[in-house]
C-alpha cells in the first residue's frame, strides 16, 4: 500500500448521529489517543480487507476504527476494565431486548446481603439498591465468554461512577476513581454524606435505549476483529493475514498506574477488591522492566506484521520513555528511516485535570512509513 490521499472512513469522533458515533466513545478510560488518530492512519496507509494490529489496544480504538473502515483487526489489553470497553464495542450484544433482560434478572438476583457495605466507601457512595445490584452483576456476569453479559458489563463500567445525575454513585470523578479515604473526607465536607437513591434498571435500561436508538456499527459483526485480554508479549492472537498496519501507544513510563486508576470499576467485574491495593507495577517507573517489557511486546507485534508494513506510534515526548522506544522501534523495522513528529497537547491534559501541574513535554508519532513508500509522501498526520 503507498501512501496515497486517505479514502473516506466515517468519522466516528464527532456527534452521536450514527451507530458508529454513538458506540465509538464507550468507555470511559485514562490516557486514550482519539479515534481520529487512527482514522487517519488506517485511511493513509491499508486498503479494506487489511489487517490492522494494536497489542496496546486500551479501549479499544484502533480496532474499532479499522473495523469502522472495513479492515480485519488484531488488539490485546491487558487490563480487564479496557478489554471489557474494546470487546464490546467491537462486537456488542446485538439485541438491546437481551441486555435489558440481563439487567432485569440480575436486579432480580440481590438478596439481603448484597445490599451491606463493606466500607464506608460503600456505604456513600452507593445506596442499597445499587450496591445490591453491582454485588450480583460482579458475581454473576459472564462478561468473558458472553456477549451480552459483556455487554452489560461495559454499560455498568460506563456509568459506575461520575457526576451527579449522570451515573451510578454519589458525586464522583467520570473517568478515573479517586482514593477511597479522598472520597469520604470530600463527600462529607462538602454536603455529599447520603449517595442518591437510583434505581438501577431504570436507569441503565434508559442507557441502552440511547446507546441503541442507531443500532450496532454495521460491520461489528462482519469484519474480522479480535481483541484479546492479556499479556502481548505472549497473547497476541494470530491475524487472518500479515498485519499491514500497526498503530499502538504504549504506557508512558512513570505516568499513570492503570490498576489504580481503574480501582473500583475492577471491583464492580469481580477483578479486584473492594478498596484498592496501591501497587505500582503498571506505572512502569521502573526503566528496565519497562524497555525489556516493550522489547518483549514489539517482537512480537513484528511476527505478526507483514515486513513491509506500517508502523505509527504515538509516544511520550520525555526522554525516559522516548529513549527507550525510539531505539526498540528502529531496531524492529530495519533498515526503513523512524520519522518523529511532535503531537503537542492541545488541550489540557487528563493528569492535569486531577492535580498534575507540572509542565507536559507533550507527545511524539513516530511513524515507518511502507517500505514501497517514497521519502517525499505525505506526512501521516
Amino acid at each position: 500500500m503507498t501512501d496515497s490521499a486517505p479514502s473516506p472512513t466515517p468519522d466516528c469522533g464527532i456527534g452521536f448521529a450514527t451507530a458508529e458515533a454513538r458506540w465509538a466513545r464507550l468507555g470511559p478510560y485514562y490516557a486514550m489517543f482519539p479515534i481520529r488518530f487512527a482514522q487517519d492512519a488506517i485511511d493513509r496507509y491499508t486498503d479494506p480487507g487489511d489487517v490492522v494490529l494494536d497489542p496496546f489496544c486500551g479501549r479499544g480504538t484502533a480496532p474499532y476504527a479499522a473495523m469502522v473502515a472495513g479492515r480485519d483487526a488484531v488488539a490485546c489489553e491487558i487490563n480487564p476494565v479496557a478489554w471489557v470497553y474494546a470487546a464490546t464495542k467491537t462486537a456488542p450484544a446485538p439485541d438491546p431486548d437481551t441486555v435489558k433482560d440481563r439487567i432485569g434478572a440480575i436486579a432480580e438476583a440481590v438478596e439481603a446481603e448484597d445490599r451491606e457495605p463493606e466500607s464506608e466507601f460503600q456505604t456513600l457512595a452507593f445506596c442499597p439498591t445499587v450496591l445490591g445490584f453491582l454485588n450480583v452483576a460482579r458475581r454473576e456476569l459472564c462478561w468473558r465468554y458472553d456477549a451480552t453479559d459483556r455487554t452489560v458489563a461495559a454499560l455498568i463500567l460506563q456509568y459506575l461512577h461520575s457526576k451527579l445525575p449522570q451515573g451510578l454513585s454519589n458525586q464522583m470523578r467520570h473517568c478515573r476513581a479517586m482514593a477511597p479515604d479522598y472520597c469520604v473526607r470530600w463527600w462529607n465536607d462538602n454536603g455529599y454524606d447520603t449517595p442518591p437513591e437510583v434505581d438501577p434498571v431504570s436507569f441503565l435500561n434508559t442507557r441502552v435505549d440511547w446507546r441503541y436508538r442507531k443500532g450496532i456499527p454495521e460491520r461489528s459483526h462482519s469484519s474480522s476483529v479480535t481483541v484479546t485480554l492479556g499479556d502481548s508479549a505472549t497473547d497476541l492472537a494470530d491475524p487472518p493475514a500479515p498485519a499491514r498496519l500497526v498503530v499502538t501507544s504504549p504506557p508512558y513510563s512513570g505516568v499513570t498506574d492503570y490498576g489504580v486508576d481503574s480501582w473500583l470499576r475492577l471491583w464492580a467485574i469481580g477483578e479486584g477488591p473492594a478498596l484498592p491495593k496501591w501497587d505500582t507495577k503498571q506505572k512502569h517507573v521502573g526503566l528496565a522492566r519497562y524497555r525489556t517489557m516493550l522489547e518483549a511486546v514489539f517482537a512480537a507485534t513484528a511476527g505478526k506484521a507483514h515486513p513491509d508494513a506500517a508502523w505509527l506510534v504515538r509516544c511520550d515526548a520525555r526522554e525516559r520513555t522516548l529513549d527507550i522506544v525510539m531505539p526498540i522501534l528502529a531496531g524492529i523495522v530495519g533498515d526503513r528511516d523512524v520519522e518523529v513528529s511532535p503531537a503537542p497537547f492541545s488541550r489540557p491534559t487528563q493528569t492535569s485535570l486531577y492535580g498534575d501541574r507540572a509542565t507536559k513535554p507533550g507527545e511524539m508519532d513516530l511513524l515507518v512509513r511502507p517500505a514501497a513508500t517514497t521519502a517525499s509522501a505525505n506526512r501521516c498526520r
